[in-house]
């Protein structure tokens, strides 16, 4: 996957005016403001977030797919605005559609949100950045470019960085698109599963009050949480099979 065939054009991105390559981000730093100008943050809260879910099951019981894709579409704006708590999210979709519905609906949206956001970077800031700290950017680049899709499925898998921090750096470092989509999909996976398992056993205990650990304790349970179990103690094997190698000394320039 060549990052040539899905990289923007320097020169046509230096000729663009600066405006036009800040309007994307704009926008969705516009969609962010006006989320809590409408009092989204309430839906932060596990309480308000909860009731809101339990308001939305009967609709969604009539209207099973058509729910799905409204879910999907504000999963992906939620993310591409960067609305913190996509955990949350995915718990709620695991809550509304159940574990493999759910994970899915989250999956997907979570990774057209990102795309969205990582697009919308990469227009604004990637051939500035390169161009303001070329030195640096080029090892990094060069390290990423021998194979982009891998390393974009470990920072997606290994939970060490925020969300929106991995959206950015990798739009900034020119990762290729195809790489990018692709990667974000499988590493995001087995999250998505395991947040949606548990949101799919929340949702039994609004309807049938707080069972015992046992009585919830089924395979599919059992399943997410050895997954979840994976995904925790991932960090400290990247750690120890990479090694802690000292960063490089950054060329004239790029401090």
């Amino acid at each position: 996957m060549s990052a040539e065939n899905d990289a923007p054009d320097a020169s046509e991105a230096k000729s663009t005016p600066l405006w036009k390559r800040l309007l994307p981000l704009a926008v969705l730093g516009a969609g962010l403001a006006l989320f809590f100008a409408l009092g989204g943050q309430q839906y932060l809260n596990p309480e308000d977030a909860a009731a809101l879910l339990r308001d939305l099951t009967g609709f969604v019981e009539a209207n099973l797919w058509l729910a799905a894709l409204a879910y999907l579409a504000f999963y992906a704006l939620a993310v591409s605005v960067s609305v913190p708590g996509a955990i949350w999210f995915t718990l709620g979709a695991g809550f509304l559609f159940g574990p493999w519905l759910g994970a899915g609906v989250a999956l997907l949206g979570a990774t057209i949100g990102a795309t969205i956001l990582f697009l919308a970077a990469r227009y604004a800031f990637a051939d500035w950045v390169r161009n303001k700290f070329p030195g640096y950017v080029k090892r990094l680049q060069d390290g990423f470019s021998q194979d982009a899709f891998t390393y974009v499925m470990i920072l997606r898998l290994v939970p060490v960085f925020p969300f929106f921090v991995i959206n950015l750096a990798t739009a900034l470092l020119n990762v290729p698109l195809r790489a990018f989509v692709l990667a974000s999909l499988i590493g995001m996976a087995p999250g998505a599963y395991v947040y949606a398992t548990v949101g799919g056993k929340l949702s039994s205990v609004v309807e049938e009050g707080i069972p015992s650990f046992t009585e919830l304790l089924d395979l599919e349970l059992i399943l997410a949480l050895v997954v979840f179990a994976l995904l925790a103690v991932l960090p400290a094997i990247y750690k120890r099979v990479t090694g802690k190698k000292a960063p490089a000394k950054p060329a004239e320039g790029d401090a």
